[in-house]
């Protein structure tokens, strides 16, 4: 009786192994009857599908920052991805027109200071840099409802030489003096006197707006960007008047954001300059942008329409794989799940922090065409964030980025979609910031990964 049991036990054993080493058994597993011919379904498989990188250009993006009033700007040098010059346009008003304060009939300007904010600082910031600002010209307005792009020349709406310049040095507050023959312009003499407000908006007028860059652009060392906090940035005009009721002072602030400034617009402009970049440390060679036959060695992502990945799925290995799946009796895939893995170069704590924390793909990220489970828009729209189950989030232990790319190589595989080129960038929500992710490309120890997990159906 034991021995039977004994017997029986075994067999029981034998089973379970069997039935392991079955499921164990993965993808090169095609010439295995693990299905018997009459099942009407395969068992779960996985692929990997060659991904194919390329380097190119976002060339523009919209930079109209009213609900970002943080932007950045200065001259940056990176070895990876070459040199970024970055200038703000902002425009101002002053504080209130709720005819409170009465000017008198002749009021006379004294002075007019500035306090503009640096909430944030990266580079050398060791080092004193000189910001010009420049005045819009007369009779220039830009508006709130038009979108202004990264590649937009400010040059031709700004005077030839700056309104003014200051030094300033790494995070902090700069202070000083504007011109006082800037702050006399601001008198508004053209009003009616029959207007009954005439003496309290003698200052009500708009004024076309400043314009922000660094003196020089870097050519040496690493540089500075600086993040200019428009919302606690201001300016102070101070004046007097001989009034009936005899002399009196005040002072009238002009702000660059919010509710207080009317018509608000802010918006940067942005020049790279991939000459600057060092192939001999990894950096783009300028040969290399552009050139989408040759499988790249690294895939280079940059904010503020810089570099960007093009990467390209092997059509004929997919191909290929829907044939096998025929050959052995299987009328089509079905897709459990299709995840690309892509991994950065040198993954460490400097990596990391000039990394983006997220990354997207996209068909074309200008026109807003985003894969199918990819519409950061639309999802913001709904739930008022910028995420999405696509992942694309940095994982700092491994130095990678994954995609759940399912719905997009599901279409592939029906015929529903037909392009097999997709672009890496930064997620949608960090697209205006100044960040690169370097990471490797297809011509590379470590190339992007793209496994599918399917069942073959009959």
């Amino acid at each position: 009786m034991k021995n039977r049991h004994r017997c029986l036990y075994a067999g029981i054993l034998l089973l379970i192994g069997s039935l392991l080493v079955a499921c164990t058994n993965r993808d090169d597993m095609f010439g295995n009857d693990m299905v018997p011919p009459s099942q009407q379904m395969g068992s779960t498989i996985d692929s990997t599908i060659s991904v194919y990188t390329y380097v190119s250009t976002c060339d523009s993006i919209d930079t109209h920052v009213a609900d970002f009033y943080t932007p950045f700007f200065g001259s940056y040098l990176d070895p990876i991805v070459g040199r970024t010059d970055i200038g703000v346009f902002t425009n101002f008003s002053p504080n209130g027109f709720n005819h409170t304060h009465y000017f008198g009939e002749n009021p006379v300007i004294d002075s007019m200071r500035y306090a503009f904010a640096f909430t944030n600082a990266m580079g050398d910031t060791s080092k004193s840099v000189q910001v010009d600002v420049y005045e819009v010209k007369e009779g220039i307005q830009f508006y709130p409802d038009s979108a202004y792009f990264s590649n937009f020349d400010i040059t031709p709406y700004l005077s030839s030489e700056p309104l003014f310049s200051f030094e300033h040095k790494g995070v902090g507050t700069a202070y000083g003096k504007l011109p006082l023959e800037f702050a006399q312009r601001l008198l508004d003499n053209t009003q009616s006197e029959e207007n009954i407000y005439y003496n309290d908006t003698v200052f009500h007028k708009k004024f076309p707006g400043l314009y922000f860059k660094f003196h020089e652009p870097t050519t040496t060392g690493e540089g500075q960007i600086l993040e200019l906090d428009l919302s606690q940035s201001v300016m102070y005009l101070f004046y007097h008047n001989t009034g009936p009721d005899g002399a009196d002072t005040t002072d009238q602030r002009m702000w660059f954001f919010g509710d207080l400034t009317y018509d608000y617009v802010s918006f940067t402009t942005v020049e790279h300059d991939y000459s600057y970049a060092d192939p001999a440390q990894g950096g783009v060679t300028l040969t290399e942008i552009g050139d989408l036959e040759t499988p790249s060695q690294y895939v280079y992502v940059q904010g503020l329409a810089g570099l960007m990945g093009a990467l390209k799925i092997d059509e004929d290995a997919l191909e290929s794989l829907q044939q096998r799946v025929k050959d052995l009796g299987y009328t089509h895939i079905a897709l459990h799940k299709a995840e690309l893995q892509v991994t950065m170069v040198d993954a460490g704590a400097d990596q990391y922090d000039k990394s983006f924390a997220g990354l997207g793909i996209y068909h074309n990220m200008i026109g807003y065409e985003f894969l199918t489970e990819y519409n950061p828009v639309l999802e913001a729209i709904n739930s008022g964030t910028y995420t999405s189950w696509l992942g694309g989030t940095l994982n700092r232990s491994l130095g990678t980025y994954k995609f759940d790319i399912t719905s997009y190589v599901q279409s592939l595989l029906t015929g529903k979609e037909d392009r097999y080129s997709t672009q890496l960038l930064p997620a949608y929500d960090y697209r205006n910031n100044f960040a690169r992710s370097w990471i490797y490309g297809s011509n590379s120890p470590y190339p992007p990964q793209l496994v599918l997990t399917y069942t073959m159906i009959k």
